[in-house]
């Protein structure tokens, strides 16, 4: 490689000789022999190396040729030489550009004229990643023969790169007055409407960009074509009107007022209009221009601002004054949608000269919006010191409220602004005074954990055991949002930590600590005697039953003994129907014993007449064999005796069949056995 840096022709011939491996030997970077020779220009040794068979198509790390770097370079001669030897001119680096895009770097356009004599039709417009052509490029670096070359070999004019840019956007986007010649170039192949007006995917044309780089020039001659639009919008609804005003360019605004056919003066997406614009940036003399055009009138956004307000909120004093100036009828304390005025706006954002002007100017001191907040409400809550002081020697009160009972002290301690919240003090606020839901200053500066406001407002006799509406106090919202200092601030200065809300929840402090997880604050809460609800019912409870317990042991006493008298009268109810059951059941027994014995009696005179009427038999038997009478006595005494007896016996049946249907009537268990 050294001998083709250094032009050493003779040795680099013995080298290729000895080694024909070294002629597309390539160094850290991927580059070889041939593209050093392009870099050092040395010419008779590139011819060398090409004879000697060196690739000239060998790209280095950045896939970049031999004849990318001599179209960089913008060597002519090296051109001819590689394009001889079958350059590839349509090989592309990493970046896809060919060596026709950086040959367009080059302020000579020769090499561009060489490299199009070897283009074939349609490859002019071959695109790099960012899809931009060689027209795009020769546009970007302001080269006006370039483009006029690239149209001869018809380039198109109308392709949009990667962001929707054409090379008319980027001839445009110049701050270079010769910037001119190459948008001239390019109208003059094609003179349109859609191309003057074309938009990118931002909605840009190529007057938003000759606008915001101030190239008055290059606006004059866009603006001279009969279809430019000056009120063309962007994706964000301004107009190049709006970025000359935001820019403060006086002479192009004036121009693009001249050119506006409409007549009327576009507005943003928000209702602003260019003036708003120039008035926020302090272009005095811009929104002079503005002001002087017949078609500009100080008109209000959709929030009902006007311009002098805007100018007022960003402290555009020289806006202030002209406007002052050029529209003595303007009116100082005109409001917006929400009643706020110049001053409020100004006083929101601390800018006391423009308070003091706007005050000298005869604005409303205490002037009032929807919420009743004056500007010192404003500056309070922003912890403009300054600014209320000014506001206070205008003849600022300080004790007006707002809608929600809010004073000045409140808005400031919400800000932890502890200077503003010692000079409202100094000016008549009580430090324990209270809004609508009863909440002091000190409650809205523990609720952002403010240390040195809420120290500021105790050494004024704040007092930290206020309840608002629903019982909370500063400890409260110290331990709800877990700050510790303010806690032990609090609790230093005599708060006591166990005030409970007013709800049905009944927190404390330490219950606030307890359900949003402030450890530490618990802790220390706990070391210093705090409680939580549940522990205060518990202790509450225990005092109760303490104060109650006789009454509770003789209702007890009581409850029992009317249950013990209960159950003694279930008890004998139960004993007098078990009595009165068994007495039943002994006149049942009585009843079936009676009718037994009666049934016995029967049985037993029956079985009495039967033996009677047996011993009756057998004394007439006796009688008989003592009589010994004859055989005609027998007879008739055998035939008595059997009458006799069969008499005798139907009557025992009888009496025993009818002691047998008296028992089987009763069903009687002893009739079984009987039987």
């Amino acid at each position: 490689l050294q001998p083709a840096v250094n032009g050493d022709r003779s040795a680099l011939v013995r080298l290729v000789t000895a080694d024909p491996s070294l002629r597309d030997r390539e160094d850290q970077f991927g580059r070889t022999p041939l593209m050093y020779c392009v870099l050092a220009d040395r010419l008779d040794c590139a011819e060398t190396l090409l004879k000697a068979g060196a690739s000239v198509n060998k790209a280095d790390h950045s896939q970049r040729t031999a004849l990318h770097l001599a179209a960089q370079k913008g060597n002519v001669r090296f051109l001819k030489l590689l394009l001889c030897n079958r350059a590839d001119w349509l090989q592309k680096d990493l970046e896809d550009m060919t060596p026709l895009h950086l040959a367009t770097r080059h302020p000579s356009p020769k090499p561009l004229a060489l490299l199009l004599k070897h283009i074939g039709p349609g490859e002019v417009d071959t695109q790099d990643k960012n899809k931009q052509t060689a027209l795009h490029w020769s546009a970007f670096y302001n080269r006006p023969e370039h483009v006029r070359l690239l149209i001869k070999h018809d380039s198109n004019i109308g392709i949009p790169d990667s962001e929707g840019k054409i090379p008319l956007h980027w001839a445009a986007h110049s701050q270079e007055h010769t910037a001119t010649h190459t948008v001239r170039c390019i109208l003059e192949a094609a003179p349109t409407e859609s191309l003057l007006n074309w938009q990118d995917y931002e909605g840009r044309t190529p007057l938003h960009f000759a606008v915001a780089d101030g190239n008055e020039a290059v606006v004059e001659v866009l603006t001279s074509y009969e279809g430019c639009s000056v009120t063309a919008y962007d994706n964000l609804f301004r107009t190049p009107l709006h970025w000359a005003a935001l820019l403060g360019h006086a002479r192009i605004v004036h121009l693009l007022l001249e050119r506006n056919t409409s007549g009327t003066i576009p507005s943003d997406s928000q209702g602003a209009t260019p003036l708003h614009y120039g008035a926020q940036s302090n272009y005095a003399e811009t929104v002079g221009v503005f002001l002087s055009h017949p078609s500009v009138k100080d008109d209000p956004d959709l929030e009902g601002r006007t311009a002098f307000m805007w100018a007022a909120g960003k402290g555009s004093n020289e806006v202030i004054r002209t406007m002052l100036t050029l529209t003595p009828h303007i009116d100082i304390n005109t409001s917006d949608k929400y009643g706020g005025t110049a001053l409020h706006a100004s006083a929101l954002s601390g800018h006391v000269s423009t308070v003091r002007l706007l005050l000298e100017r005869g604005a409303m001191v205490d002037s009032l919006d929807v919420m009743k907040h004056t500007p010192l409400f404003r500056a309070c809550e922003m912890g403009h010191r300054d600014v209320i002081l000014t506001l206070i020697r205008g003849g600022a009160r300080v004790d007006l409220v707002d809608v929600d009972g809010h004073t000045a002290l409140h808005w400031a301690a919400l800000g932890g602004n502890a200077e503003v919240c010692q000079l409202l003090m100094e000016n008549g606020i009580s430090p324990n005074v209270q809004d609508q839901a009863g909440r002091t200053p000190l409650q809205c500066a523990a609720y952002g954990g403010y240390i040195t406001c809420m120290g500021v407002l105790m050494e004024n006799n704040a007092d930290p055991n206020i309840q608002d509406k629903e019982g909370r106090t500063a400890l409260h919202w110290s331990c709800n949002n877990g700050y510790l200092d303010a806690v032990k601030l609090l609790l230093s200065c005599g708060a006591f930590p166990n005030h409970m809300e007013h709800n049905e929840e009944r927190y404390t402090p330490l219950d606030y600590a307890l359900l949003r997880e402030h450890s530490e604050v618990t802790q220390y809460m706990l070391e210093h005697g705090a409680l939580s609800i549940a522990a205060i019912q518990d202790i509450a409870a225990a005092s109760i039953q303490a104060v109650y317990k006789g009454y509770t042991v003789r209702k007890a006493f009581t409850d029992r003994k009317q249950l013990l008298m209960r159950h003694e009268l279930l008890r004998k109810d139960a004993a007098k129907k078990r009595e009165e059951e068994q007495r039943r059941r002994e006149a049942e027994q009585q009843i079936s014993l009676a009718r037994t014995e009666k049934q016995r009696m029967l049985l037993a005179r029956a079985e009495k007449e039967q033996l009677s009427l047996a011993e009756t038999m057998k004394e007439l038997s006796v009688c008989e064999r003592e009589a010994g009478g004859g055989d005609k006595t027998a007879p008739k005494v055998e035939h008595t005796k059997r009458k006799e007896e069969s008499k005798h016996r139907g009557k025992v049946t009888d009496t025993q069949t009818n002691a047998h249907t008296f028992l089987q009537s009763l069903n009687f268990p002893l009739f079984h056995s009987t039987q």
